[in-house]
C-alpha cells in the first residue's frame, strides 16, 4: 500500500481517535449521563408508541387515519434514537423492556409495557433490531404483522418473511431471552457440541451484515461469548470443528476461544474478559469491507468499520484498538494495549497449528517461542503454553504400543499439561480407529512421540 493510498485512511482514524478521546472526556465530567438519560427518555416514547400502536389494532386497520400521528411520532423517534445510537435494539425480557441495554421504565405504564413484550413473544420474538429508521409504510406493515396471529411452528420465521414480503428492510428479529436466576446452572453439556457451530453461525453472520454497510451490532457476539465463558473452555465439544464451516468464521471463533483461555488464566475480570471475546471475534472484520482489501490495510478497515457504531464506551474502544494493533509486535514503539498483544498470540498460533496444515500445534508453539519477547508478548505467550498443555488439541502422537491418538482438549489444569486427554485415531497395525471410541488417559500410555500432520 502506498503512502498517498494510505494517507486518507489514517487521517479518518486520527479524526476518530480524537473524536473518541473528546467522548471520554466528556464521560469523566459527567456528561455521558445527560446521554443516557436522553437514551432512556427516546426508548421510553419508543416502547410506549408501538405498545400503543398495537393496542389501536383491535378498533382500527393500521393503514386508518387515527395511526397517523403515532405512526410519525414513532419514524421521528426512531431517527433521533439512530442519529444517538445506529442501530437500535429494542429487547423485551419477560416482563421488562430494554433499549440498547437501557432498562425502559415501567413503573406508570407497566400494563403496556408487558403487552409489548407479550406481542412480541406470541411470534416467539424477544426484540427488534431497527438497522434503519421506518418509514411510515414501514411502520405501519410492522404494526399489522405484530398484531396479527402467530402463524405456524415457526412464527418468528414467517413474521420475517411476511414484513420482507410487505417490503419492510432494515429491520431484524430477535430471539427470545430470559433472566438467569442466581446460582442457577448453566444448561446441559451435551449443548456444547452445537455451540461452536452457533458461534460460527452468528459471527459469519456479523460479518456479511458489515459487507452489506450495517452498523455492527455486537449483541449476538456478546451473547455467545457469555456462553463461552460460562462452559470449561478447556472441554474436548469446544474444540470440534463442525462440517462446511466458512474458514474465516472458525478462525475468528478459534482466536476468541485462545483469547479467552489467555484472559481467564491472566486473571482478568469477568467484563473486560467479554470485551476481549467480541474483540476477538471482530478481530479480522476488516476484510468484510471488500474483496480487494489487502492484508497491510485490513486492521485500519476493520477499526473504520466498527466506528461505524455510534456513541463511544469503554467496551467500543477496546474492540477498536484491538482491531487496530492485534498485528503489531509487542516491541512495536507504538506499544500494542493488553487485547492488542493477547489476539496477536492466539491469532498466530491458530493460524500457525491448524490453518497452515504444515506444523503440529507443538512444533507451531516451539516457532512462536523463538519470537518470545520481541513478536510476542513473553508472559502471554507463556500463558497460552500453560493452558494448550505440552500436547495442544489436535496433536498427533504416536504411543509405545506404536497406536495413533489425537489430543482432543487443552490442558485444563496443571496436573494435565504433559498428559493430555486423546482419542484413538489408528491401530498399531494401520487400520482406522472407530470415530466414537472412548477418550484415553494418557497419563498410563508411556512415552509419547509427537508426529507430524499428514501431507
Amino acid at each position: 500500500m502506498g503512502e498517498a493510498e494510505a494517507a486518507p485512511l489514517v487521517d479518518e482514524l486520527t479524526r476518530a481517535q480524537a473524536a473518541l478521546t473528546r467522548a471520554l472526556g466528556r464521560a469523566r465530567i459527567g456528561e455521558d449521563r445527560a446521554l443516557a438519560n436522553l437514551v432512556r427518555e427516546l426508548g421510553e416514547r419508543l416502547a410506549h408508541l408501538l405498545s400503543g400502536l398495537l393496542r389501536m389494532t383491535r378498533l382500527h386497520s393500521p393503514d386508518n387515519r387515527a395511526f397517523d400521528k403515532p405512526v410519525e411520532e414513532l419514524h421521528h423517534t426512531l431517527v433521533q434514537l439512530h442519529e444517538l445510537l445506529g442501530a437500535v435494539h429494542l429487547v423485551a425480557v419477560e416482563d421488562q423492556v430494554y433499549v440498547n441495554d437501557i432498562r425502559i421504565r415501567s413503573s406508570e405504564k407497566a400494563s403496556s409495557i408487558r403487552e409489548l413484550g407479550s406481542e412480541l413473544h406470541r411470534h416467539n420474538a424477544g426484540g427488534v433490531t431497527f438497522h434503519l429508521p421506518l418509514d411510515g409504510t414501514a411502520v405501519r406493515a410492522l404494526v399489522g404483522a405484530l398484531a396479527g396471529p402467530a402463524a405456524g411452528e415457526t412464527p418468528r420465521n414467517n413474521l420475517a418473511r411476511a414484513l420482507h414480503a410487505a417490503g419492510v428492510s432494515g429491520l431484524e428479529l430477535q430471539g427470545r431471552f430470559r433472566f438467569r436466576m442466581a446460582g442457577e446452572t448453566v444448561e446441559e453439556a451435551s449443548d456444547a457440541r452445537d455451540l461452536v457451530s452457533r458461534a460460527v453461525a452468528i459471527t459469519d453472520e456479523s460479518f456479511e451484515n458489515l459487507a452489506a454497510g450495517r452498523v455492527p451490532n455486537p449483541l449476538p457476539l456478546r451473547r455467545i461469548v457469555t456462553e463461552l465463558l460460562e462452559r470449561d473452555l478447556s472441554a474436548e465439544e469446544l474444540w470440534r470443528e463442525p462440517a462446511d464451516a466458512p474458514p474465516y468464521a472458525l478462525h475468528q471463533v478459534r482466536v476468541a476461544h485462545l483469547s479467552l483461555l489467555v484472559g481467564s488464566a491472566l486473571g482478568l475480570s469477568p467484563n473486560v474478559r467479554q470485551d476481549l471475546g467480541v474483540a476477538a471475534l471482530y478481530h479480522d472484520c476488516g476484510y468484510a469491507a471488500g474483496e480487494s482489501v489487502p492484508f497491510e490495510r485490513h486492521a485500519f478497515a476493520g477499526a473504520s468499520l466498527l466506528l461505524r457504531q455510534k456513541g463511544f464506551n469503554e467496551a467500543k474502544m477496546r474492540r477498536v484498538l484491538a482491531v487496530l494493533q492485534h498485528h503489531r509486535d509487542a516491541s512495536d514503539p507504538s506499544a500494542p494495549g493488553l487485547f492488542g498483544r493477547i489476539l496477536r498470540v492466539s491469532e498466530d498460533y491458530d493460524t500457525l497449528a491448524r490453518r497452515s496444515g504444515k506444523l503440529s500445534p507443538t512444533m507451531a508453539l516451539a516457532l512462536m517461542a523463538k519470537w518470545a519477547g520481541s513478536r510476542y508478548d513473553e508472559g502471554l505467550l507463556q500463558l497460552l503454553i500453560n493452558v494448550l498443555g505440552a500436547y495442544p488439541p489436535g496433536t498427533l502422537l504416536q504411543l509405545e504400543d506404536g497406536r495413533v491418538v489425537r489430543s482432543v482438549c487443552s490442558a485444563g489444569r496443571p496436573e494435565r499439561f504433559a498428559f493430555p486427554i486423546a482419542r484413538l485415531v489408528r491401530f498399531p497395525d494401520g487400520s482406522p480407529a472407530p470415530a466414537d471410541g472412548p477418550p484415553l488417559d494418557l497419563r498410563t500410555a508411556g512415552r509419547l512421540k509427537v508426529l507430524r500432520p499428514a501431507s
